[in-house]
């Protein structure tokens, strides 16, 4: 249907121009830059960009039968699922007090993703995949323990709080926001033969 095609295009564009933006901010000022997702006024950290923006391109063309209002609200709440279980486990680590509001978001999310998913069939079923979305939390985890460990929340804390001005993210960090992004992309039926099993 060329409806079909004019609003998976229109959908699309964002997700490709926040990717672009990513990419030229990558380029030009390096992995702990900042970036914007145009038109939101909204500055988040480039790898998020890119992971975020990539993720969601990806899912929205992944999904089939590809319905370009489906697989955009297939892409957004997985994205708020994924952000709302890293700043779950994040503040975890961070302050607890912000698990009064991450642990909702963290459940209304999955209630979101799972009414969705009884309506459209978009996750799998196979214990293979489920067993690696597992693994990838549990990774998550244990990357956001070794931040622990080496001191990474408290130099947050003192960063967040202006005490200091050194900003305290580093590669172990860009992987788990890496990881959070991307952990649920391995439990989605991206096509027919996929999802019955």
């Amino acid at each position: 249907m060329e409806l079909d095609k004019v609003a998976s295009v229109v959908l699309l564009l964002p997700g490709l121009a926040w990717s672009v933006n990513g990419i030229r901010a990558l380029t030009e000022n390096g992995l702990y830059s900042y970036s914007f997702l145009f038109p939101l006024p909204v500055k988040l950290h480039t790898v998020s960009v890119l992971n975020i923006s990539l993720f969601y391109v990806a899912v929205f063309l992944a999904v089939t039968p590809h319905k370009p209002l489906r697989n955009f609200a297939i892409s957004c709440s997985l994205l708020f699922l994924s952000n709302a279980v890293y700043e779950l486990i994040y503040g975890f680590f961070l302050d607890w007090k912000s698990l009064a509001v991450t642990l909702p978001l963290s459940l209304g999310g999955m209630a979101l993703v799972l009414f969705l998913n009884r309506r459209s069939r978009f996750l799998s079923n196979d214990k293979r995949r489920i067993l690696l979305l597992v693994i990838c939390l549990v990774g998550l985890i244990a990357i956001m323990t070794s931040l622990d460990e080496a001191g990474f929340f408290e130099e947050m804390r003192l960063y967040l709080s202006g005490l200091t001005a050194k900003d305290p993210h580093n590669h172990l960090w860009i992987l788990s926001k890496t990881l959070s992004v991307w952990m649920f992309f391995p439990i989605l039926a991206v096509s027919h033969g996929l999802r019955r099993k």
